[in-house]
């Protein structure tokens, strides 16, 4: 409890000093550790929070919540190959989650680089997990179908799988449109219809 009072009072430096004796004795205490890698966020140190985090999941490699942390902690770093590492491990641990396929896809599509001509082979692999993520949760999966349509979009043109990605273009945006009909959402119909049209031709 003292390391909270310590907090309480914004006594940040005496809060991780009781935190650090706390996980001398207890190497293996989540509480204490989670705790410092707040603190270390909140104070603006996520290079020092991603290296503690990361030294707790060599030990304890089946944290889902330290691993999602650690995502954050990259991905907010623009250290997208670490966070991409992240997302690999969440998937071991749970295949069936159909965010994190989504966001992996999503880390993938910035590596690819699609606003500068980028890698096509990452372009086409985060293709396959906005479209498996879509199959883990076919309703309200938006950022999925955005996702796909970009993918699409950046497929390079000409190649004997073009029938296949415009076809699977068009399928996203007539998904996308009927979530916003759906929705209700009749104000952003036109501006979704011209945007994915854009985006398709």
């Amino acid at each position: 409890a003292a390391p909270s009072r310590w907090e309480a009072k914004g006594e940040y430096d005496m809060a991780m000093a009781d935190y650090d004796e706390i996980l001398e004795e207890e190497p293996n205490n989540l509480a204490a550790l989670k705790r410092q890698v707040a603190l270390l966020r909140a104070r603006g140190k996520p290079a020092e929070a991603a290296k503690r985090l990361a030294a707790h999941l060599e030990v304890v490699g089946s944290d889902a919540d330290g691993w999602l942390q650690l995502c954050d902690l990259y991905l907010s770093q623009a250290q997208y190959q670490r966070a991409k590492f992240c997302m690999e491990e969440l998937l071991l641990l749970n295949p069936m989650a159909y965010i994190h396929h989504l966001r992996y896809a999503e880390i993938l599509l910035t590596l690819g680089g699609i606003d500068k001509g980028g890698n096509a082979d990452l372009v086409r692999t985060a293709r396959k997990y906005f479209a498996h993520s879509l199959d883990l949760k076919p309703r309200g999966n938006l950022r999925a179908l955005y996702g796909l349509l970009l993918c699409c979009a950046a497929a390079p043109k000409g190649q004997k799988t073009a029938a296949e990605v415009e076809e699977l273009g068009a399928c996203a945006q007539k998904k996308l449109l009927e979530e916003y009909g759906e929705a209700k959402a009749t104000s952003m119909l036109d501006t979704v219809k011209a945007m994915s049209t854009a985006l398709l031709s």
